[in-house]
């Protein structure tokens, strides 16, 4: 095919393209838009190290996002730590935003002000190996609750280092989680009607939907470049007819 020849297809298929990128972008932004799948705590659900370990327990009523899955387990991040959930334990849930954790900083409890650091655990036990050594003035980061039959401890945050702590040698002895309310979902923003001046005041635009309009941009702008491609091959095929006349 000559390059002429090609030309007007070109330039039909380079308009249809056109118009339809932007309108395929905007579905897809509509779809980014949409809830992201979380996970539902309710009862007893322990976030797992990768290992398979409990780290702690997530809080009753509150979600969490679901980053990727596999055949057992979602796999999600609760206050900043990444673990993974059996499927079997909790429900899923569409929310609309970021859900909020349980977070916040702690501080060594003042019975131990006597004392020059305590010591974080790598498991919650006493007999566990240290983690790291955190100065009684220093501010801890708590992250979750890992009852024992013995004692309630909590799983902390101390500049790059994680590990355990009793509950009771903290200025937080006793859990302090509020229950989780989910956000409704904002609604979109009324418009104020025009005052009623005898005519409803809709166009013929306003009364179709997003999927109507598209289709009669898209119709009412490749029929005219269809039309000339038409016109451009009768052109080419009349030109030719002349000139074999003319031999």
């Amino acid at each position: 095919m000559k390059v002429s020849k090609a030309l007007p297809i070109i330039t039909l298929i380079s308009v249809f393209l056109a118009v339809t990128a932007p309108l395929s972008a905007a579905g897809s932004l509509s779809a980014f838009a949409a809830d992201t799948p979380h996970i539902a705590v309710s009862g007893e659900v322990w976030l797992l190290s990768s290992e398979g370990s409990r780290l702690f327990m997530l809080p009753d009523t509150y979600y969490a996002r679901i980053n990727n899955l596999d055949d057992s387990f979602y796999y999600v991040t609760f206050n900043g730590v990444s673990g993974k959930v059996d499927k079997n334990t909790v429900s899923t849930v569409g929310y609309h935003t970021v859900a909020a954790g349980t977070m916040r900083d702690i501080n060594i409890s003042a019975e131990y002000a006597e004392f020059t650091a305590i010591n974080l655990k790598s498991s919650p036990d006493l007999s566990a190996e240290n983690t790291a050594q955190v100065p009684v003035s220093a501010a801890i980061t708590f992250l979750g609750v890992y009852p024992t039959d013995t004692a309630v401890w909590y799983y902390v945050k101390y500049e790059q280092f994680y590990g355990y702590l009793r509950a009771d040698r903290t200025s937080m002895p006793t859990p302090e989680i509020k229950p989780f309310v989910p956000e409704q979902a904002p609604a979109d923003a009324p418009t104020s009607a025009p005052e009623d001046d005898g005519d409803d005041g809709k166009t013929v635009l306003d009364a179709l939907d997003d999927k109507e309009l598209k289709i009669i941009i898209i119709v009412g702008l490749a029929v005219p470049a269809l039309a000339v491609v038409i016109l451009l091959f009768r052109s080419k095929g009349g030109k030719r007819s002349r000139e074999r006349y003319e031999d």
